[in-house]
């Protein structure tokens, strides 16, 4: 993959300029009428493969950061800056004439395809930088070009009965919209007269709400841009935009109706999707119409008021079907989710109780009734925009700057009785709607964003300070309910095997509110822990009492096993301080009485040594181990200076991994080696680059007491980085990424070790280095890092006669290429402008030319005659400048002053290549 990228990059400096160039004057001689073929299709085949060409260059990946598998568009088009003939406004124009001749020329037979090719290139190009222009006079001349053409458009309605243009022409009046400021529009000459017909034409498009109905979120999203700033420019901008907002909204949620019913009655002829069962339409449309609400509040929201009522009172008195009713209810409780949650001002406090009541009271109408899962789902969403309301409102009320209305109108007593409220819905999922999984999930995940959540009050009178909403739930029986029940037989959820990863987030969740408890405990953490205790004695007993520990590979144990990983993990990721994870830890590290003496933590060694074949088993065990042995920020896990704890932590963390890692690799054939084989041993790579990074155990007492674990962990650990194929490595990065987590922290405190490998195998390491050289940002950080201890190595003992010389010395001799390798690829990199942390790579640059400095010669003079005639002598002196005061060490003085070098080197050789950005 980074060859391919490296590839993509060269291909861009070299030749896509050419290819776009070759293009468009093509294009301008068709425009031109300099292009003729006596065959009209050919004529039109022609045309169109000369457009695709120019839509796919300018469609290229310019920076290499979209990945391969998106089908999201660009947001901006990071064109390089030497393209300078691209920025005329003779450009766009040549699109717009193009697309209308496309359909006037022969009006019989227009040029649809084409068309539409016109269109999207108009929006890859009204996506160019801002940077990209010289001077905003120029900028502001290529955007009066794309909003005339635009314009004539939309007035002519031209080519826009045909659906795909009509989504391209919705695309681009979106691109054009986002891509420029309101002030710039407004100042625009050809901008005067456009707000009217886009409302014409925007309007007419909502009325006809079947027809290419993902097309309308563009031109609702101009509407929404054009709020925010609206309040700053007034003066400015046309006098009937306001009420152009609030027609258009209301003839938004009017078309939400319109689909609800249409759905609810022949959802089988519908040939396109409900946006309720698309959670990415339909929260696009949500946050639209949130800021088209804004702009006249207290109207929408008396709209949707009514609607409300009258869908019930119709429901009622039998004038819809249940049916309808669900689907029109559905998008009602969604649309005042989105109102409230993003209009929290105090002059709208009544009008958001109002329609907060309306929701809150269907809640409870629906708990005995079988609701559709979307509904659920739709209250869930309320529930999460209410909260934000609340917690606003309530920091407010501490703050003495506005009373808390919003409780009063509910009918609640005080503060609490509205978060029982919240909650109490929550905890009714959870029991009763398991046949509803992402309803569950969503119950989930909003009961941790209660919990966990934080909001700044700003007090007028001293510092800002911070309200944990999780401590409201303390202070509700339901927060009690919760930590003295939670793993009651009434939370259904917990006993079904595919809610079994959810159980993280429950305990994480659950962890996180019974540690705020501090002094005042309702629940104490020995009360809490008692079920996983009682999992741990039932697996300790089905081992015979820890003399038969093979017993544990009982399919009886299998689901409680992976159970209780998943839940002490949750636990563990809760305890994120050094109090907190104190308690965790001497609960599970502590020799217990109910099992004979045995610490809780070897019931985990046992089970890596039954199941490690079990990839569901290992992977939620490894990942739990894991955590609980990272040591996050180094504040978490601090043991006295005297204590064993570290040595103990490391040594039944280890032995977990020894366990899986000996056995996993011996196994030769796997059905699919990324589930078998690479995941659990990315999470065992992740537990000793915890254990690494921790800085908690003193390594040197395994040496002193000749214990072997260290070493043989270390072992291991290199021969699974070695067991995973480049290519694997490359396809599976985001998951191996602990790969390089390790050769990172191993390199920096273990390279003795890692040198005793032979050459063949250091050799192949670099090779994963050099790749994750080209990888992403946070493994090209891991892999810099990496390259710069070894070579640091390197340096501190290639003459040195110790046995770190001559284990150093083998490597250079045996594998001569390695790190002139680095080298070339680094410059590689650097000429091409792909290393955007210079700061990170200098001192590996440094290093290698320090030790390569024949090869670094031969690079250079290589470097420079790749170059065309007229650019050597600049680059030459690029060359010189960069090695100007630069000795032959690595002293942090001369790193210092290599790397202001090696600035003012990227930046002249980026500048004369104009690919800077």
């Amino acid at each position: 993959m980074s060859r391919l990228r490296r590839v993509a990059f060269s291909f861009r400096d070299i030749a896509l300029s050419s290819i776009l160039k070759v293009a468009v004057k093509t294009l301008q001689q068709f425009d031109a009428g300099a292009i003729r073929v006596p065959n009209d299709e050919e004529e039109t085949r022609l045309l169109k493969q000369v457009l695709q060409l120019a839509h796919n260059c300018l469609s290229f990946d310019f920076m290499g950061t979209i990945a391969d598998d998106t089908t999201d568009e660009q947001n901006t088009v990071m064109i390089p800056q030497g393209w300078s003939e691209f920025r005329e406004e003779r450009f766009p124009k040549m699109f717009f004439s193009l697309y209308n001749a496309c359909w006037q020329k022969n009006p019989h037979r227009p040029r649809v395809e084409c068309a539409r090719l016109c269109l999207s290139c108009l929006v890859l190009i009204s996506a160019f930088r801002r940077s990209f222009f010289e001077s905003t006079a120029t900028r502001n001349k290529y955007m009066s070009a794309l909003i005339l053409g635009t314009f004539k458009i939309i007035k002519t309605r031209t080519g826009l009965t045909d659906d795909m243009c009509y989504h391209e022409f919705c695309r681009l009046i979106g691109k054009i919209n986002t891509s420029h400021h309101l002030s710039e529009l407004c100042a625009s000459e050809p901008f005067r007269e456009f707000p009217q017909y886009l409302f014409d034409f925007t309007m007419e498009s909502l009325k006809s709400w079947q027809r290419m109905p993902n097309s309308k979120h563009y031109l609702l999203g101009v509407w929404a841009h054009v709020i925010s700033p609206l309040l700053f420019y007034k003066q400015k901008v046309p006098n009937d935009l306001e009420l152009y907002i609030e027609r258009i909204t209301a003839a938004f949620i009017m078309s939400r109706m319109c689909v609800a019913e249409a759905i609810a009655e022949d959802a089988d002829n519908c040939d396109w999707e409900s946006p309720l069962n698309n959670e990415v339409l339909r929260q696009e449309q949500l946050e639209v119409l949130s800021q088209l609400a804004r702009c006249r509040y207290t109207k929408t929201a008396r709209m949707v008021h009514e609607l409300f009522e009258e869908t019930k009172a119709k429901a009622q008195n039998g004038e819809i079907s249940r049916k309808v009713f669900e689907e029109k209810i559905t998008w009602l409780v969604y649309l005042i989710g989105a109102l409230v949650g993003n209009a929290s001002s105090e002059t709208v406090q009544m009008a958001n109780a109002g329609l907060s009541k309306l929701v809150l009271t269907l809640i409870e109408e629906t708990k005995c009734e079988e609701t559709p899962e979307s509904l659920e789902l739709a209250f869930l969403y309320f529930l999460d925009q209410f909260r934000k309301l609340f917690i606003g409102q309530f920091a407010r009320k501490l703050d003495g700057t506005s009373a808390f209305a919003t409780g009063k109108a509910l009918g609640a007593a005080d503060d609490k009785a509205v978060v029982a409220t919240l909650v109490s819905k929550i905890g009714f999922n959870l029991q009763h709607r398991v046949d509803m999984p992402e309803c569950i999930k969503k119950s989930m995940d909003l009961l941790f964003e209660f919990v966990a959540g934080v909001h700044i009050v700003h007090w007028i009178s001293r510092a800002p300070e911070l309200i944990v909403t999780g401590r409201l739930l303390l202070e509700t029986p339901t927060g009690a309910y919760f930590l003295a029940n939670h793993s009651s037989a009434e939370f259904k959820f917990l006993s079904m095997r595919r809610y079994s990863r959810l159980r993280t987030t429950y305990y994480l969740t659950l962890g996180t509110l019974l540690f705020y408890q501090q002094r005042k405990a309702a629940v104490t953490f020995e009360q809490f822990v008692q079920p996983m205790d009682a999992i741990i004695v039932s697996l300790w007993r089905q081992t015979e009492e820890g003399r038969n520990t093979g017993l544990i590979r009982n399919p009886l144990c299998r689901d409680p096993l992976i159970g209780l990983v998943r839940d002490l993990r949750g636990l563990s990721f809760a305890s994120g301080n050094s109090s907190t994870y104190t308690v965790l830890f001497e609960w599970l590290m502590s020799p217990a009485k109910k099992i004979n003496g045995s610490t809780r933590m070897a019931i985990f060694s046992w089970a890596a040594d039954a199941w490690w074949d079990d990839a569901e088993v290992m992977v939620p065990l490894l990942k739990f181990i894991a955590d609980f042995v990272s040591n996050r920020g180094g504040s978490r896990i601090q043991f006295v200076e005297s204590s064993a704890n570290g040595i103990r932590l490391f040594k039944e963390a280890s032995s977990v991994v020894l366990k899986y890692g000996n056995r996993i690799l011996q196994k030769q054939d796997f059905t699919d080696p990324y589930k078998e084989k690479y995941k659990g041993m990315a999470v065992a790579l992740q537990i000793l680059s915890n254990i690494i990074s921790g800085s908690y155990c003193h390594y040197e007492v395994f040496e002193v007491y000749g214990d072997t674990v260290l070493n043989d962990s270390l072992r291991l650990a290199l021969q699974m980085c070695l067991a995973i194929p480049q290519d694997d490595l490359m396809a599976y990065l985001k998951s191996l990424r602990p790969v390089y987590s390790f050769l990172e922290v191993a390199t920096e405190s273990f390279m003795q070790h890692i040198l005793e490998l032979p050459p063949a195998h250091l050799a192949q390491l670099l090779r994963c280095v050099e790749d994750g050289l080209c990888a992403q940002e946070t493994v090209l950080m891991q892999s810099c890092a990496t390259l710069g201890h070894f070579v640091g190595f390197i340096f501190k003992y290639k003459n040195s006669e110790e046995k770190e010389g001559d284990a150093v010395r083998a490597f250079l001799e045996a594998q001569p290429g390695s790190l002139p390798r680095m080298l070339q690829l680094i410059f590689q990199l650097l000429m091409t402008g792909q290393l955007p942390n210079l700061f990170s790579i200098s001192g590996v640059l440094l290093g290698l030319i320090v030790l390569q400095q024949s090869e670094y010669l031969k690079l250079k003079q290589q470097i420079i005659e790749q170059q065309i005639e007229s650019k050597r002598p600049q680059v030459e002196s690029f060359f010189m400048d960069l090695m100007v005061n630069i000795e032959d060490d690595l002293t942090p003085a001369n790193k210092d002053r290599f790397m202001r070098n090696l600035y003012h080197f990227a930046h002249g050789i980026r500048k004369m290549f104009s690919f800077s950005l």
